[in-house]
């Protein structure tokens, strides 16, 4: 027997904050179809799930071939009953699904001659579904928000940040993308991670909305950051070829990223692409602290994600940094991510000495995280405990600290370590 899930609004914990109207696109609103694309993005968690049994199936052809799936569900359910598998780690066999929201575009398939996400389209009499897109199909992905930015961000060197240049000062022109795999509660920037009402664009459309930013403004570096922006591997490789074909020579093309499903063979292509810098964000080193983080509770897949961006940091220091790549390295910080001054400390010590064993120069931005999401009840870290973890992990031997705070950035002790910049 078919089972199927819907989300239906409680009205008691509702907060009228109209998230689910203005930011999720609902592939079906006058009946569920349980893409959960509001239940992961509501604020408020006042999004409940039930389930029931599909009303109807439905007939379709997939890949050539005629058959029956239930109906009032999503594509990618649809496909499931068929035997297909959908995954949320990138290396797995079958089809990479990670953000679930419908912003990444990672688990598109061909519907009626039209690219659409199998996770977020709404099965339906008569569809004509490929699964595979061809060569000729161009990928696209909810891509936007371009700005020019006067700091920039994990990924962009000290000496190149804007700190104390003034108000018309700019780093870098960077965009960002929708959706991501995890589910971090204190999300800093939840408007584009959960936004799929926005349109789909091509990576070439996004490059050259990136190129024209940052002529106007008069910078040498681009940047993209999310969300998740690795999600869509062949969206962002061809997004970084053509800033690296159209771009000035010297122009920097900086990556801000989870890491959490950056593979070597990843980076190895990124960097062909035109990819010369990167920030990844290791949120923990331990996985209790990672799962409370990120938000992901399936533990063996929250190990993977984290195991995943330790040895992404291990393979661009160790074979890549300074010569080939930037590195600057994020570390998200809030007190309430421990539950102990204890804990606190003895995380961050095996952070910092796990960091040093790879590389101890390398430029690390404490992240002092904000209320905001699903966590508005936190308080935002102060200026001294941000001073403080600046000067613990100093003190442990990380040479190159930069903690950001609400007063703006603390500099480094040291400087980063030289690369030719443009």
């Amino acid at each position: 027997m078919w089972m199927h899930y819907e989300y239906h609004r409680n009205q008691e914990r509702c907060s009228k904050c109209r998230y689910c109207i203005t930011r999720v696109s609902c592939p079906s609103p006058n009946s569920c179809v349980g893409c959960r694309a509001c239940y992961l993005a509501c604020p408020s968690e006042a999004i409940e799930e039930t389930t029931v049994q599909p009303k109807s199936a439905v007939t379709i052809t997939v890949d050539g071939q005629r058959v029956e799936v239930p109906g009032d569900t999503t594509i990618k359910v649809a496909l499931e009953h068929l035997g297909y598998s959908f995954s949320r780690y990138i290396e797995d066999a079958g089809f990479f699904a990670p953000c679930e929201t419908g912003g990444c575009y990672a688990c598109s398939v061909l519907v009626n001659n039209q690219v659409r996400q199998s996770c977020h389209t709404a099965v339906s009499e008569g569809q004509r579904i490929e699964t595979r897109l061809s060569q000729d199909q161009h990928p696209i992905r909810i891509v936007g928000w371009h700005q020019a930015h006067s700091v920039g961000g994990v990924g962009t060197p000290w000496p190149e940040k804007g700190v104390g240049r003034g108000w018309a000062f700019y780093a870098e022109a960077a965009c960002f993308s929708a959706g991501c795999n995890l589910r971090c509660r204190t999300c800093q920037n939840h408007d584009v991670t959960y936004d799929s009402r926005a349109k789909a664009v091509t990576p070439e459309e996004a490059a050259r909305h990136l190129l024209q930013l940052r002529e106007r403004v008069a910078v040498h570096r681009m940047a993209i950051s999310g969300g998740e922006a690795t999600l869509n591997r062949p969206w962002l490789l061809r997004f970084f070829r053509h800033l690296k074909e159209n771009a000035p020579s010297g122009s920097r093309l900086h990556l801000d990223t989870n890491a959490t499903v950056l593979t070597k063979d990843y980076i190895e292509k990124l960097i062909d692409a035109g990819m010369t810098d990167i920030g990844p964000d290791l949120k923990a080193v331990s996985l209790e602290t990672f799962q409370t983080i990120s938000g992901v509770t399936d533990s063996n897949l929250a190990k993977r994600y984290l195991e995943t961006s330790w040895n992404a940091v291990r393979h661009l220091l160790q074979n890549h940094y300074p010569e080939n790549v930037f590195v600057g390295i994020g570390l998200p910080f809030n007190p309430m991510f421990y539950t102990s001054i204890e804990v606190m400390d003895s995380e961050l010590h095996e952070w910092a000495s796990r960091l040093i064993s790879l590389n101890d120069q390398v430029q690390v931005t404490v992240l002092d995280y904000r209320p905001e999401f699903r966590r508005a009840d936190i308080s935002r870290p102060s200026i001294d405990e941000m001073k403080n973890v600046k000067s613990f992990l100093e003190g442990v031997g990380l040479r190159t600290v930069i903690a950001q705070t609400a007063a703006g950035h603390l500099a480094p002790t040291t400087p980063a370590p030289d690369i030719e910049m443009a």
